[in-house]
């Protein structure tokens, strides 16, 4: 299925994680389904679920009718559509009809802890430093977080110290909230996040904002506060060709 062609004359999906991401359920018009053998390719006109991108891996769940159940295996953006595949049981839902959506809310929780931590991990990095460490990639989710940064790799001495601020963060319990920016606006906001100068031109942004310790651009989902990310373990150091991957796992509920 060309997914490309599925989307031409679609609207943007309104992506309600955005500002919910603890939104577990909800209702939702299919605008588009089209089967593929024992598969499906859904697109509704708002969605609880995040695709796969901006260093998160793909929420799963079900799609609940009458007739059908769709367990959902990904979920992809293409210009700002989000295409929810899964394979379908029953009959295929048709355009207008309302389903229910169920987020797998323990994998999504797990993602949100994960992905705040790597935003504290980026600042606890940048106090050992001394400055800004570009990223170069990142998974914020299972099956193994890990940022990847430019540069030299942390000795295990700094290692040490960059654990344990990240964990001083979490525990002082810090408000993690979502505010949106224009783009001179976003250039005073973040002048010390990573990556500034990768941004696409967009009119507004919008920006992850962890109290007393950074600001950066983001359309992922967290944690309100950096207590319910648990505590942070970094796991291991890998050299890289341009730097070095920092592994990391948090508690799993």
């Amino acid at each position: 299925m060309d997914i490309n062609k599925l989307v031409v004359g679609i609207s943007p999906t309104k992506k309600l994680y955005l500002d919910d991401p603890y939104l577990r359920e909800s209702r939702a018009t299919v605008i588009v389904s089209k089967q593929e053998k024992k598969n499906v390719y859904v697109i509704l006109d708002e969605s609880i679920y995040h695709p796969k991108g901006g260093g998160q891996p793909t929420d799963l769940g079900l799609f609940k009718g009458d007739g059908f159940n769709i367990t959902l295996k990904k979920v992809m953006e293409v210009r700002g559509v989000l295409v929810h595949f899964g394979k379908l049981y029953g009959r295929l839902p048709q355009a207008g009809e309302e389903i229910d959506c169920i987020l797998d809310w323990k994998r999504r929780n797990l993602i949100m802890r994960l992905h705040t931590a790597g935003h504290v991990l980026d600042y606890a990095l940048k106090e050992v430093y001394g400055r800004v460490v570009d990223t170069l990639g990142a998974l914020h989710g299972p099956p193994t977080a890990f940022t990847e940064y430019q540069g030299m790799p942390p000795t295990p001495e700094q290692i040490e110290v960059i654990q344990k601020r990240a964990n001083e963060i979490v525990e002082d319990r810090r408000e993690v909230k979502f505010v949106y920016v224009s783009r001179d606006e976003l250039m005073m906001a973040v002048k010390d996040a990573p990556n500034i100068d990768r941004l696409p031109k967009a009119e507004k942004y919008r920006l992850v904002v962890i109290e007393g310790v950074n600001a950066i651009p983001c359309m992922g989902t967290h944690v309100k506060n950096t207590i319910e990310i648990g505590p942070i373990d970094v796991r291991k150091v890998e050299k890289t060709e341009k730097g070095f991957k920092l592994y990391y796992a948090v508690k799993e509920f």
